[in-house]
């Protein structure tokens, strides 16, 4: 159950590359004459640009494929990047939906960094790739990202003292987020974010996986 239409797949990339293209350079101040130097602290700034490097190679080399086969090009860092894009989207959604907007005004950079990129990389994998090819194991493996980034960030503005903050933290704490910070959240407050949203994720890991098997099976009814 999928598109095996090369062009529209190769298309469809192309048009995620660009929102995203403009979303880091939006975000990141370029496209203003300038840069924000806490860009790359953000977890959604980091998902987009892995999204962006994923998508792509994987754009390029399914278009300069001759063999005319759509398969999936380097799966779980596919998956990898539609998990963290996910994450992203649904932390940004429930928990920072405020700092979507300035002075009262959509921050378009952010809906496309935020709703648009994500959604397109879900949809990519629902109409594009062949279904039921998941691995069991791949939920834990896609959450690599996420996971690496808090190693850095907990590490680094913590006992490396860096200066991490970025958005709507600058000035007011070193790292990224508040909800990172032991100072403002507590030791234990952090502890528990950090191992609810591991939870969380991996438990929509398993839920793509789950619709994934089962469209695979539809599919081969066929």
């Amino acid at each position: 159950m999928h598109i095996r239409n090369k062009t529209a797949s190769v298309v469809w990339k192309f048009v995620l590359l660009a929102v995203a293209t403009y979303g880091l350079l939006d975000g990141a101040g370029i496209l203003a004459g300038t840069y924000h130097t806490g860009f790359p602290h953000m977890f959604t700034n980091v998902s987009n640009i892995f999204a962006w490097g994923y998508f792509l190679v994987a754009a390029i080399r399914l278009a300069t494929d001759k063999s005319g086969e759509t398969k999936v090009f380097a799966p779980q860092a596919k998956y990898t990047a539609t998990i963290s894009l996910l994450i992203t989207a649904l932390i940004a959604h429930f928990m920072l939906f405020d700092a979507m907007f300035k002075d009262g005004q959509l921050v378009w950079h952010l809906v496309a960094l935020h709703y648009v990129v994500p959604g397109m990389a879900l949809l990519d994998w629902l109409l594009f790739d062949k279904k039921g090819q998941m691995v069991v194991w791949g939920p834990f493996a896609w959450l690599s990202l996420a996971a690496a980034y808090l190693v850095v960030v907990m590490i680094g503005a913590g006992p490396l003292g860096l200066d991490l903050g970025g958005g709507t933290t600058a000035g007011i704490t070193r790292y990224p987020y508040t909800f990172l910070d032991p100072a403002i959240s507590g030791v234990g407050g952090v502890a528990l974010f950090i191992v609810a949203m591991l939870v969380a994720f991996i438990a929509l890991g398993y839920l793509i996986f789950a619709i994934d098997r089962l469209l695979g099976r539809i599919s081969n009814r066929k």
